[in-house]
Parts: C-alpha cells; sequence; structure tokens
C-alpha cells in the first residue's frame, strides 16, 4: 500500500472514487460496503501492525473504562499516546493540552450535533405539510 509522507497509508484514488460514487448515488454506505470496496482494490495492511492497532484500542478501552465514582473518567490522554491521572498530574501544559483536546472533541460534536438537529427540524416541517394536505 502507498503511504504518504505521514506516515499513514494513503487510501487508492479508484477505492475513494468508488466509496464517493455508492455513498453519493444511495445518500449512504455501510461499513461493510466499504470494506467491500477496499477489499476489492487490494487495501490490505501488514498483520503486525493490525495487531498493534488492535492492542492499542483494548489499552485505549481500559483505560476509558477507568472511572470515578460518580463515573467521570479518571484517566486521560495527552493526545500524544501518553494516559494521564488526572487527579495526580502536576504539569499544567499537559492538562491544557488535554482540555484543548476535549474541547476541540467537544466542538466537532456540537457542529455534528447541529446539522442533524436542522435536518431533522426539515423533515418535521415536511411531515407537518404533508399531513397537512392529507
Amino acid at each position: 500500500m502507498t503511504r504518504r509522507s505521514h506516515g499513514r497509508p494513503a487510501l487508492p484514488p479508484d477505492a475513494k472514487d468508488e466509496i464517493l460514487h455508492v455513498l453519493f448515488a444511495n445518500m449512504e454506505i455501510s461499513g461493510d460496503e466499504i470494506a467491500a470496496i477496499l477489499k476489492k482494490h487490494h487495501v490490505s495492511c501488514d498483520a503486525d501492525v493490525l495487531q498493534d492497532r488492535y492492542r492499542r484500542q483494548l489499552g485505549q478501552r481500559l483505560m476509558a473504562s477507568l472511572r470515578d465514582a460518580s463515573g467521570e473518567r479518571e484517566v486521560l490522554s495527552n493526545g500524544k499516546g501518553r494516559y494521564v491521572v488526572l487527579e495526580c498530574c502536576r504539569d499544567r501544559q499537559q492538562l491544557a493540552a488535554i482540555r484543548r483536546r476535549i474541547q476541540n472533541q467537544a466542538h466537532g460534536l456540537n457542529a455534528s450535533a447541529g446539522k442533524v438537529r436542522s435536518r431533522i427540524a426539515v423533515l418535521d416541517r415536511l411531515i407537518a405539510r404533508l399531513r397537512k394536505a392529507a
């Protein structure tokens, strides 16, 4: 598989085009459909890389499961591959970086939620008009 300069695998242009074609033709696509298209275009990864990703994912789940009595996370990622026990952290810069990361994630989720909320409002108006017309 070809690699970009920052080490992440590059998506073959033909595979990307096919995925986007299906997405925009149907206005949706499943993860299984994406995987099948990538397989068809011979997109693969080294087994050791996959194992490392899987292990990191399990570790991330473990870190996310560490919560206090009220259910709030006690351990957070600094975004650079290190996990920090918040109650024990004395590094103000690291805490600020964690806060920025969380705020950026929250901003992205809020923007997406707003987009969904707007679409629901449009559909609700259409449904109301259809009911009036019926």
